[in-house]
């Protein structure tokens, strides 16, 4: 037996009275939720459950968590569900020797366009090095260098305040013993209703000092006092799972007695959670609509194309880099577009329809390319900034698709500032039917 596992033994029998864990309503509505969710939305929801499960030391079932979030059952993750889950779903899998789940994706909109962190290990050491910083960061100017804490009357908020900012700066300067024996009275006594100056932090960071400093004995009471803050202030288990020592306590089950789920409720949750999945992931696609209109800003004289859910390799690709590419009036890769738009265009009123011809209209238009493109899935077209959410639906294959721009009147906030606006018509065509990649019209014929 561990140490920690000895811990965890010690802690059993400690928690209020056996009452119906709040994990069991938190698991139901997830798989709810789950059976009703777009597949973009699923990552995120999917990362609840898993937090839950981790929480209650149960590898396999988040293992199995793990699998469906990152398997062949849902797209690519492109988006985090929160600040910290990528790093709390590695340090869980490294304390638990799970190896590497989630390749280091997705990563934070701050992440994105950085290379790679490396592997696992690297990758959990990194993360522990950012969530150590939030954790000591100081919420103020010129820290604490005494305890004058201690002299300000019981009730004053700068009391509660300084003594954990004092906590903070001594383990800052790597005084970790001090630190701990201040933080020791502070949990021990630590009113269960009150919140804290550090939202939490106070107990994840006394959890890793106590397993650092050979005083894990001291952590039973504290679980058995303090544990429900895990499933009451939102990061604190995700800011737990990033220090490598609290994680794998963690994995050997030190907070099962927090989550209160026993097998049979564990394993009634996942299976809901399976079924919901297999809701959410085979229901019928709808037709699409046929004509979809969208309004997107042509910032840089550009609007993209391409699938609302990219794989890694497609959020590294950049438009408009190859020397031929402002030319052509279109930058191409097989499952996005960059499209340029004519001069001086404030924003397209785009119209997509499918065809199943092989000609297009020209007349009227000011600029036209026909361009080959590979659909998988829905699709976004948006700016260069991006943000836009409303996807357009088209069936997977592979098309010929037609962009031309007609102009429209610009309202005078546009005209005023020199800009245009056009009519975007694009038209989805069967493979081959265009020719494309070709250009159709260049803004000078027109």
């Amino acid at each position: 037996m561990t140490s920690l596992q000895a811990v965890r033994r010690r802690t059993m029998g400690r928690m209020v009275g056996k009452k119906k864990s709040p994990f069991v309503a938190k698991l139901a509505r997830l798989a709810k939720a789950i059976a009703k969710a777009k597949p973009k939305k699923l990552h995120a929801l999917l990362f609840e459950a898993f937090e839950v499960f981790a929480m209650a030391g149960d590898v396999g079932r988040a293992e199995v968590v793990l699998g469906w979030m990152y398997g062949a059952r849902l797209p690519a993750p492109t988006d985090v569900a929160t600040a910290l889950s990528t790093q709390a779903m590695d340090g869980f899998c490294l304390a638990a020797g799970l190896g590497d789940r989630t390749g280091g994706e997705p990563r934070t909109s701050f992440a994105r366009g950085k290379a790679p962190s490396g592997a696992l290990a690297e990758r959990v050491a990194a993360g522990e090095v950012e969530v150590c910083g939030r954790i000591l960061r100081d919420a103020y100017a010129r820290p604490p260098a005494t305890d004058a804490w201690a002299e300000l009357p019981e009730g004053d908020p700068w009391r509660t305040n300084d003594r954990w900012r004092r906590i903070q700066a001594l383990a800052r300067e790597g005084r970790r013993r001090e630190a701990l024996d201040r933080l020791v009275p502070l949990v021990d006594t630590w009113d269960p209703e009150a919140r804290g100056a550090g939202y939490g932090d106070e107990l994840v960071l006394a959890l890793d000092l106590a397993l650092e400093l050979g005083e894990a004995a001291r952590i039973p009471a504290w679980i058995a006092r303090q544990g429900e803050r895990f499933g009451d202030e939102a990061f604190l288990v995700q800011t737990a799972l990033g220090l490598p020592r609290v994680a794998r306590f963690i994995a050997e089950g030190g907070l099962r007695d927090v989550v209160r789920l026993d097998e049979a409720e564990r394993e009634a949750a996942l299976r809901a959670i399976d079924e919901a999945l297999d809701a959410a992931t085979s229901a019928a696609p709808k037709p699409a609509p046929k004509v979809q209109k969208r309004r997107v800003l042509a910032e840089y004289s550009q609007v993209h194309l391409g699938p609302e859910t990219l794989t890694g390799e497609e959020r590294a690709l950049v438009h408009f880099q190859r020397p031929d590419d402002h030319a052509l009036g279109m930058s191409l890769f097989p499952t996005m577009v960059g499209i340029g738009t004519p001069s001086d265009t404030d924003y397209v009123d785009a119209e997509v329809t499918l065809s199943d011809g092989d000609v297009v209209a020209l007349e009227g238009v000011v600029r036209a390319v026909a361009f080959p493109l590979v659909v998988r899935g829905p699709l976004l077209l948006s700016s260069v900034s991006g943000g836009e959410d409303e996807v357009l639906e088209i069936p997977p294959g592979t098309y010929d698709v037609a962009a031309r721009f007609v102009p429209k009147k610009a309202p005078k906030a546009s005209a005023s500032a020199g800009l245009r606006v056009f009519g975007l018509l694009l038209t989805f065509h069967p493979a081959g039917a265009l020719g494309a990649p070709r250009v159709l019209v260049r803004e000078v014929d027109a």
